[in-house]
């Protein structure tokens, strides 16, 4: 019984990210598949409790909703240079909504700030 104790918690263990690397790598690439299917509910989710409390998701929606369409996005690089605080960078392809004209596919790397809150990696977000 001690054995088949150890192996489920063994298994349990492997489940969680090993680093905080990983942590913040895997939320802010989950973040970014949300955004890139177009669910700005569950983008939202990922704002730190702090923000969704000043920052209704209807400003976050009008904020994000419509100015581009998002190809892609990989977290290519997490640096961590604080135990709660990480630096995502994130490589994302987008097409910005032109109202006349087609400007083509951009890609460019985005920073993003996570901080560590509660035991959770949370996106700071101001208005």
């Amino acid at each position: 019984m001690l054995l088949g104790l150890l192996s489920l918690l063994t298994a349990c263990a492997g489940l969680a990210p090993a680093t905080r690397e990983d942590a913040v790598r895997a939320r802010a690439q989950a973040r970014w598949n949300a955004m890139l299917a177009g669910d700005q509910q569950q983008a939202y989710q990922f704002l730190s409790p702090g923000s969704r409390a000043v920052i209704s998701f209807e400003k976050f929606r009008a904020r994000f909703g419509n100015v581009v369409a998002w190809k892609s996005a990989e977290v290519f690089k997490v640096v961590c240079e604080q135990a709660d605080r990480c630096i995502a960078t994130i490589k994302v392809t987008y097409q910005p909504a032109m109202p006349r004209g087609n400007i083509g596919v951009t890609e460019t790397s985005v920073d993003e700030t996570w901080l560590l809150e509660a035991g959770q990696w949370w996106l700071p977000q101001t208005l």
